[in-house]
Order: C-alpha cells, then sequence, then structure tokens
C-alpha cells in the first residue's frame, strides 16, 4: 500500500494543472450543492429569528375585524395572550417652518398592556409606559430631535391634543421594530385618543405552551373567528412556498454546474488513466491485485472529492453571512443571525462529491485493468472509436424519456427531467452525427482532390479522441448557449425603459390633491399618478396574494410596465398576469369572480370579464398581476396612487423642490437616471455571476478537449512517426490535426445551437413554474455568432497537439515499435 499511495500522491504532485482543473469543478459544484440544500433550512431558521425579534415568543397573530373582549382565547389550548391595539395618529414636530402643511408629523401607535407586553418579550423589563407616558423608538427620537423626559403632543381620532412624556429611547427590537415611527403606549391611555374613549383591541399575539399543540390552537382560532386572519410564525404557507420558489431556482443552477462537472470530469479522467496505464503495468507485474489497482485508480480522484468539496464548503461558509444577509432585506438592528449549515449537509455534499468522482473515472478503470501487460509494455492503445450498444439504447431511452417530460408544461420535477434527458440523451448519440459529418465531408473533400483534408474527415469519424472532443463539445457549448440566452432575456428585463418621465416619486397614502401644487413647480411639464398596490384576493372563491394596477383608459403615458396587454380596459374588465390564468384555468373572454380586502373589514366581491393576458409585467417581475380600470381601482381601494411620476426640464431641481415642501407626503424621490443607476449596478452583478459561470464553463470544456487530442496524440504518436517518415511533413500533419479539430468542434457547434435554443424554453419554463416571469428572449444572430466564437475556441485546441508532435522524435517512435 506504500507503493500505491507513494505513486498516487506523485501523480498529483507531478500534473498541478490538471489537479487544478478538477478541484475547480469539484469547488464550483459543491458550492452550488451547499446553496442547494443549505439554503431551504437557513432562511427558515432566519424568518423565525426574525418572526421572534418583532413578535417575542408569540406563536401566532390574529387579526379580527372587530374589536375582541376578554373572552378571546376562551377553550383555546392553554396559552398567553398580548391584546394590541394600533391607530395612526399625527403628531407636533420640532420644525422652524410657518408652512401648515409641515407642522405635523404621522406616527403609529401600538397600545399594550405593560405585564402582557413583558411576558411576551416584545417590550423589555422596566419599560414605564402607564400614567400617560410613551417609548418611542431611537431612530425616531434623532429624527425629530426628542429626549428622554420631553413632551410629545399626539393627535389620535378625535383631533384632540393629548400630551405625553417620553419615558424612552428604545431600540429597534419586539414592538420598536414595527416601524421607525412606532410610538408605544399602555392601552389604558390609549383611550385618550380613541373616538370611543376606549383603546379598540383587533391584534392579539398568542404564545402556545406546549409547542405541539400550535396546529391545534391554529385551527381553533379559525373556527372561533372566521373572518380574521390567523398567522402561524412556525408553519407559514405562503412562507414555504416562496422558499420553495427559491430553492427550486438554485436547484436548476446545481443542475447546470452538475452536469458540466460530470463531462468534464469524465474526459479528464481518461486522460489520467491513460497516463497512468505503466504504473498499471507495473503493479499488475508486481503482482498486486485488480482490488488495489482499482483502489490506486480511483483513490486519487476521491482524494481530489474530499479537497475540493471541502474547499467549496469553506467558500461557502466565509460567502454565506453577506448573501442571506442581502436576501433578507430588513433594518440591521432586527437582522437575524445567519446560522451555520447542518453537520449532516456538510457530510452529504462532501461524500457526493467523493461517490460521483469515483463513479466518473469507474468506466475507464475496468477498462485499464483488462488491457493485456503486453499492450501495456508496449504501449499499444486502441484509438479507433467503437461506439457502445448500451450507450446507444440509454441515449435513445432518454431522449424518448425527454419528448414525454416534454409535454407536461406546469410540472417543474417532469421539466427538470426533460432538461437533464436531453443534454444526456445528446451526449451518448452525438458520436453518430459527428461520424456521418465526417463521412459527409471525406467524401466532399476527395471530389474536390483535397487529400490532407479527406484524411482529416476520415480521421474526424474514425479516432476516440476527437469524437470524444465533439461530444464533449457539444455538451458545454449547448449548456453554455443556455446560460448566455438566459442572460440576455434577463439583460432585457433591467434594459426595460418602464419609467418615461424624470422623476419617480413613492407616496406614503397621500389623496392626489394634497400634491397638486407639484404641478405649479418651476420646471415641471407633466405629471402623472400611478396606482398599485398588493392585496390578499380570492380567485374564484381561492386565496391568492397578486399585484393589483389601476389603469387609465388608453394607458398611462408615463409608464410602460406591462407587455401583450390590452390598454382599453373597461370597467367591468381586467387584465390577468399569465401566472394566474394558467393557475386557474382561465382564457381571454372568460368571467372571473374575484373578492379584493379579504383581510380588511369589508371586502368587495366583483365579476370581471378577462379581457387581456399579461405576458411581462417589468415592474414587479411576477405572472401575478391584475389591472383593472382606474375608476373601478380608487371605487375598491380609494384615491391613493402609490407613485407620482413628474416630467420636466430639470430633473435635479424639480427632486430637490418635491422633497423641500412634500414632507412625510413623498416617501421616495429619485431621478429616473438615479433609478436606472441602481437597476445598472444590480444588472451588472448579476451579469458577472452569469458571464463567470459561462467562462467557467468553457474553460473547463476547453482543457478538457485539450486533455482528449493530448491523450488521442499518445496513441497516435507511431502512426504519425510513420507518415512524416513516409510521405507526410510535419507542416501537412499539423494542417491535418487543425482540420480535423475544426470539423469535430463544427458538427459540435452546429447541432448544439438547436440543442441549446431548445433546452432554453424547457429552461425558462423551470422559471416560469416558479414565478419568476423573464421574457424569452433568443437571439439567433448572436448565438451564431457565439456558437462560431467557441469553434474557434475549440478549434484552437488543435495547437497544442501540434506542439507536441514538433517535439515528436520520430526516430526513437520508429525504434520502439
Amino acid at each position: 500500500m506504500r507503493l500505491i499511495f507513494k505513486h498516487i500522491f506523485k501523480d498529483i504532485l507531478a500534473h498541478k494543472l490538471r489537479t487544478l482543473l478538477l478541484l475547480i469543478c469539484i469547488i464550483v459544484c459543491s458550492f452550488t450543492a451547499m446553496l442547494c440544500f443549505d439554503l431551504s433550512g437557513s432562511l427558515r431558521i432566519m424568518l423565525r429569528g426574525l418572526f421572534s425579534t418583532v413578535a417575542g415568543s408569540s406563536d401566532l397573530m390574529i387579526e379580527t375585524k372587530t374589536p375582541v373582549g376578554e373572552d378571546f382565547a376562551e377553550g383555546a389550548p392553554d396559552s398567553n395572550i398580548l391584546r394590541i391595539g394600533e391607530s395612526g395618529c399625527y403628531f407636533d414636530r420640532r420644525i422652524d417652518s410657518d408652512y401648515s402643511y409641515v407642522n405635523r408629523g404621522e406616527a403609529n401607535i401600538v397600545a399594550v398592556d405593560p405585564d402582557e407586553g413583558k411576558n411576551m418579550n416584545v417590550i423589555r423589563d422596566g419599560l414605564e409606559i402607564d400614567g400617560m407616558k410613551a417609548a418611542v423608538g431611537k431612530a425616531f427620537a434623532e429624527e425629530f430631535g426628542f429626549e428622554e423626559g420631553d413632551k410629545i403632543v399626539l393627535h389620535g381620532d378625535r383631533d384632540v391634543a393629548v400630551e405625553f412624556t417620553v419615558s424612552s429611547l428604545e431600540e429597534q427590537q419586539g414592538l420598536f421594530a414595527m416601524g421607525d415611527n412606532t410610538i408605544v403606549i399602555s392601552i389604558k391611555d390609549m383611550g385618550e385618543l380613541s373616538l370611543g374613549g376606549e383603546a379598540e383591541i383587533t391584534t392579539v399575539m398568542v404564545d402556545i405552551k406546549d409547542d405541539s399543540q400550535i396546529k391545534e390552537a391554529e385551527n381553533f382560532f379559525k373556527e372561533k373567528y372566521p373572518t380574521a386572519e390567523v398567522t402561524n410564525f412556525i408553519e407559514d404557507k405562503d412562507l414555504e412556498n416562496s422558499i420553495k420558489s427559491i430553492s427550486r431556482i438554485f436547484l436548476i443552477l446545481f443542475a447546470l454546474c452538475m452536469l458540466l462537472v460530470i463531462f468534464v470530469t469524465v474526459s479528464v479522467s481518461e486522460r489520467m488513466i491513460t497516463d497512468k496505464m505503466s504504473v498499471v503495468g507495473t503493479f499488475r507485474s508486481l503482482g498486486v491485485s485488480s482490488a488495489k489497482t482499482t483502489f490506486a485508480l480511483i483513490f486519487e480522484n476521491a482524494l481530489f472529492g474530499l479537497v475540493g468539496s471541502s474547499i467549496g464548503i469553506l467558500l461557502y461558509i466565509l460567502i454565506k453571512e453577506p448573501l442571506f444577509s442581502s436576501m433578507l432585506v430588513v433594518d440591521d438592528a432586527i437582522r437575524p443571525k445567519v446560522p451555520m449549515p447542518k453537520f449532516y449537509v456538510y457530510l452529504g455534499v462532501i461524500l457526493g462529491a467523493i461517490v460521483v468522482e469515483c463513479l466518473c473515472p469507474i468506466k475507464e478503470s475496468v477498462k485499464a485493468l483488462r488491457v493485456p501487460i503486453r499492450d501495456i509494455i508496449f504501449n499499444t492503445k486502441e484509438t479507433e472509436y467503437k461506439p457502445s450498444k448500451v450507450a446507444t439504447i440509454i441515449g435513445f431511452v432518454l431522449l424518448a424519456a425527454a419528448a414525454v417530460c416534454f409535454f407536461f408544461k406546469e410540472s417543474f420535477t417532469m421539466n427538470m427531467v426533460c432538461f437533464v434527458c436531453i443534454i444526456a440523451g445528446a451526449a451518448l448519440l452525438f458520436n453518430y452525427v459527428t461520424r456521418a459529418a465526417a463521412k459527409l465531408l471525406a467524401k466532399i473533400f476527395d471530389k474536390l482532390n483535397w487529400p490532407i483534408a479527406h484524411l482529416a474527415a476520415v480521421e474526424a469519424g474514425a479516432k476516440k479522441s476527437t469524437v470524444g472532443s465533439s461530444v464533449l463539445c457539444v455538451t458545454a457549448a449547448a449548456l453554455a448557449l443556455v446560460i448566455y440566452m438566459f442572460s440576455n432575456s434577463l439583460s432585457s428585463v433591467y434594459s426595460k425603459e418602464v419609467f418615461k418621465c424624470d422623476v419617480i416619486n413613492g407616496l406614503t397614502g397621500t389623496k392626489p390633491t394634497m400634491l397638486s401644487y407639484i404641478d405649479q413647480l418651476d420646471g415641471v411639464e407633466k405629471t402623472e399618478f400611478f396606482y398599485l398596490t398588493s392585496d390578499d384576493v380570492k380567485i374564484n372563491d381561492k386565496d391568492e396574494m397578486i399585484y393589483v394596477y389601476g389603469w387609465k383608459e388608453g394607458g398611462n403615458e408615463l409608464v410602460d410596465s406591462f407587455e401583450g396587454m390590452d390598454n382599453n380596459i373597461a370597467a367591468d374588465e381586467i387584465n390577468l398576469g399569465k401566472i394566474i390564468m394558467r393557475k386557474y384555468g382561465l382564457s381571454v373572454g372568460d368571467k372571473v369572480k374575484m373578492t379584493f380586502l379579504t383581510k380588511g373589514y369589508l371586502p368587495i366581491e366583483r365579476e370581471f370579464t378577462i379581457k387581456s393576458k399579461i405576458d411581462i409585467d417589468y415592474g414587479t417581475g411576477s405572472g401575478t398581476s391584475a389591472v383593472l380600470n382606474e375608476e373601478t381601482y380608487k371605487e375598491i381601494y380609494g384615491d391613493h396612487p402609490m407613485y407620482l411620476f413628474v416630467k420636466g426640464d430639470d430633473p435635479k431641481a424639480i427632486k430637490k423642490s418635491i422633497q423641500d415642501h412634500s414632507a412625510d407626503l413623498v416617501g421616495m424621490s429619485m431621478t429616473s437616471t438615479e433609478y436606472m443607476m441602481q437597476l445598472a449596478v444590480q444588472r451588472a452583478m448579476i451579469m458577472m455571476i452569469i458571464h463567470a459561470l459561462i467562462l467557467i464553463g468553457v474553460g473547463l470544456t476547453f482543457i478538457g478537449v485539450v486533455s482528449n487530442q493530448l491523450i488521442g496524440l499518445e496513441g497516435r504518436k507511431r502512426e504519425c512517426a510513420v507518415m512524416t517518415s513516409v510521405a507526410m511533413p510535419r507542416k501537412k500533419l499539423s494542417k491535418m490535426f487543425l482540420i480535423e479539430n475544426m470539423i469535430a468542434a463544427g458538427a459540435a457547434l452546429v447541432f448544439a445551437v438547436p440543442i441549446g435554443m431548445l433546452m432554453s424554453v424547457i429552461f425558462m419554463r423551470l422559471m416560469d413554474i416558479t414565478e419568476n416571469v423573464i421574457p424569452m428572449n433568443i437571439p439567433v444572430v448572436k448565438c451564431i455568432f457565439y456558437a462560431v466564437f467557441l469553434w474557434i475556441i475549440f478549434s484552437l485546441v488543435s495547437l497544442f497537439p501540434i506542439r507536441a508532435l514538433k517535439k515528436m522524435d520520430v526516430v526513437s517512435q520508429l525504434k520502439y515499435e
């Protein structure tokens, strides 16, 4: 065994480039595997941590449509409850201004019983909110100049000034994490701000003492209060669906990386086994058993799997915190700690990498053990390509499976199987395409009397290394084209000019009449209000969270957010996103019954005729949008636009004027140039990752093809020596190698384009299923140029065997024979 390990480590150190190549393959694949398998668990833990930061120890939150009484939890499993009263109010701001519309600010009053709040861990022990005292957040106090002991005047439902004393400045935890403008007071003092003189309790948080009864308690409150909204912080259906959708996206990425890594590793493993044939011959001459010889051939790959997966896991751990923190967009003060992956995830990824790396060379290892010792000693290699009957049958079965799965358009699993089967089937059967193309070209070159090209075409269809390279090229190029087409489609989303205005203003529930003065500001040419909200609706009696737009008759002028939508919407008509229409089996012209504001006090039910299907919603990037006539929208949600778009000749000056004069009426204001810059930064980061994947894939394939060609040259050295000594100078032999590679790479790239396009259709289908609606953009001309670029790259591979050919000692090769 000592001798075996000595040869293994010597081989690893002797081939540094190959070692680096395999390690990069495994690191990339292990990293994506960690993302795929750790993502959902980590996000759940983080979100539960976030809930505990805001909701303390509560398990359930019940929001009722009418005030609850003392018997609220009677009959429920043993629990602690926290009654919450909420209300909007105004407070007197400390500003130096005479303008009446800016002397008050908006705040959110949250009233609780002090003992209940401390017991539920939503306010800290020692906090005083009784006796007309109010606690505010530190950010609120800093923004508006309040200090502990100051007086704060609040105006509630009766619009009567009520004075409170600021008792404490609190960190952004518990109830204070509900918003920067949150003011916490006692339920008793809330009566001073209420019309009826008593706080109305419509929100209750419940902490079930026995966690095994949480589901039972959830069902109890749903039955007792059928119109209430019951949120389970531990098991939330919408949350699970969101995590599942994100996990599926990373599963697709992992599948892409895995396929590429397997193809490249198999190719490189063949080169490794070829290099080790002398070692195999030595071991077998010394009487080493077949089992130990097989161990020697496979152990090196297992070592690569162990080291590469460990580095991939370490890299994942290093960037996990910033990556997950960016995915969960919350304030730093309430951001939960990023958990470390579970031990079984580490173990699974490492064992998976080792198993895959051991399986990749298994076929070549078995073939190496079957080679007679005499052939090993005399360096006799079989260079002619012979198709495998088993591989051919499996290839046809895979393509048949892909054809069947292709028709299950709405199944994520079937589309994933179809995606994998197409590329795997193409890899197993593409040798027939290469050999047929080479045979056809051989006939053409023979008629044209091009002897070197004719010989190159014959060799391209007959030699193992060339046929193997073409298979590697077509698989890698097809996968690279899928990523390339996806990047083009994604780029079209970011480059879409949605806003045709100069200044974008996000509003805070303001009515248009309160912002009428903006039309009179210097430089303003046109203004337009834009209506949008997210709502939990019922579609044909089924719950769905959607985005609802209010659209002007004939279309809005300063925003272009939709594709495939009819702009002329009557009061009884609606445009629906394609995901909703597919999910509920709806078609254009159908009647659909919808209930809006299902979580509000007065749900509104309407029946619409579907006017058109929305193919793309560039604003939200989802297929779950509903577009109503603007007047119908106002009847349902009130006249409260979300955005105000302004067109003018000096965007920066207009933006500053709006910020100076609008106080809390405008929550956000930015120029369209600033907005596009934000999108450009996001697009640059995403494009960098995607192009890095393409570069890694093409780079690994290039090295794999180089390995194939050098392996082929080892077996053809004496053949080349004979041709050189008889009639063909090295210059013509080099030309033959170049044409041979051009034929193999050309055949691969010609077929890689349609295969890549077909796989892109499946890939974009997978994106649709995960509710990430991206317009499919297949630039045929660009794809052809991209394929030509790859053809040139893969053709240049011939320079490596040509270089080795120039160093070949013809006399030594002839004497060896």
